[in-house]
């Protein structure tokens, strides 16, 4: 997706809220990212291919769930978060995937998982099996040392 810089912040540090983070979400950032995502699974839905798409929405981390801490920090505001690797989550639309599920959930202060946790390798494993990708796929690398493709489980609860 692209950003187009607005002069309120550097564009390659768009979405990276460490002061703002409140204001920025509600009012810069979410909406379009919203009305955009909306958009297109409705086209996709519309079109009949949405069964046959993969859609999906997710970052390499979260965010902290304690707001402010880097208020002694130059730059920094009480409304930011820094990253976060405990808790992050993933929307997944389209092809072979349950609407309407949610899956799994935090703690009360979003810092970890508190409910059927997926790690990243579990993730990747179930995308891979929703492209048709065997479980047992393996590639060689250029030293011809083999290299797992599903590294992890596929989530059967997420498949319709």
């Amino acid at each position: 997706m692209f950003w187009p810089n607005d002069g309120i912040t550097n564009v390659s540090v768009y979405w990276d809220t460490h002061a703002r983070n409140f204001v920025d979400h509600r009012e810069r950032l979410m909406p379009p990212a919203d009305m955009a995502f909306a958009a297109l699974l409705d086209d996709l839905e519309e079109r009949g291919l949405l069964d046959e798409t993969i859609v999906v929405w997710t970052g390499e981390f979260g965010r902290t769930p304690r707001v402010g801490q880097r208020t002694g920090d130059a730059g920094a505001a009480a409304d930011g978060r820094d990253h976060w690797p405990g808790c992050f989550t993933t929307v997944l639309a389209g092809g072979p995937f349950r609407r309407g599920y949610v899956h799994g959930a935090s703690d009360r202060h979003a810092a970890f998982p508190a409910a059927d946790p997926v790690a990243p390798r579990d993730l990747v494993a179930t995308l891979f099996h929703a492209l048709g990708v065997p479980e047992g796929q393996v590639l060689h690398d250029l030293a011809g040392r083999p290299q797992f493709v599903r590294p992890g489980r596929a989530v059967s609860a997420l498949l319709a």
